[in-house]
């Protein structure tokens, strides 16, 4: 069983880029409760993008809504995983998982940075896989192309 994750590197980057965005939109969130001299730059920049009553409420959804968008980043820079057992593929993300037996797969097609594992059937969705975002993405091409049938070969050969 191999077991593909994110790269180093980029847990790195989503974490500090998701603490930044944190930190960021939840000043926007104190700022209303913290009391600061009148003539200061943050009260006078606050007073004038707030000087329309819907940017009074659209300010704090929004911020609501891009902290939770940065703690499901982190999230799933930890828990995004590809694993290829003896018998299927899985591919776990924070939403959803999908899992292929061998005996559902038709091929496998690389397009640009994305790797689509396809289906025999209708009823299973493919399974796509950003293939910059993975560490050894090398060794997971290898082992679908031991296993599987290249489907890129196959359009080239029919043209």
């Amino acid at each position: 069983m191999n077991v593909y994750t994110m790269s180093y590197r980029l847990k790195v980057f989503i974490v500090v880029f998701s603490i930044l965005l944190i930190l960021t939109f939840g000043s926007l969130l104190m700022v209303p409760f913290i009391t600061l001299p009148p003539d200061s730059l943050a009260l006078q920049i606050y007073g004038e993008s707030l000087s329309t009553g819907y940017l009074f409420y659209l300010t704090p959804v929004l911020s609501f809504i891009m902290i939770i968008f940065a703690v499901l980043l982190i999230i799933n820079a930890f828990n995004k995983k590809v694993v290829f057992t003896n018998d299927a593929i899985i591919s776990k993300d924070i939403f959803e998982t999908r899992k292929l037996i061998f005996s559902e797969i038709k091929g496998f097609e690389k397009s640009h940075f994305m790797l689509y594992i396809e289906t025999n059937s209708e009823t299973k969705k493919r399974i796509a896989i950003n293939v910059l975002s993975l560490s050894k993405a090398d060794n997971l091409m290898q082992n679908l192309e031991s296993k599987f049938v290249n489907l890129d070969f196959l359009v080239a050969e029919k043209a």
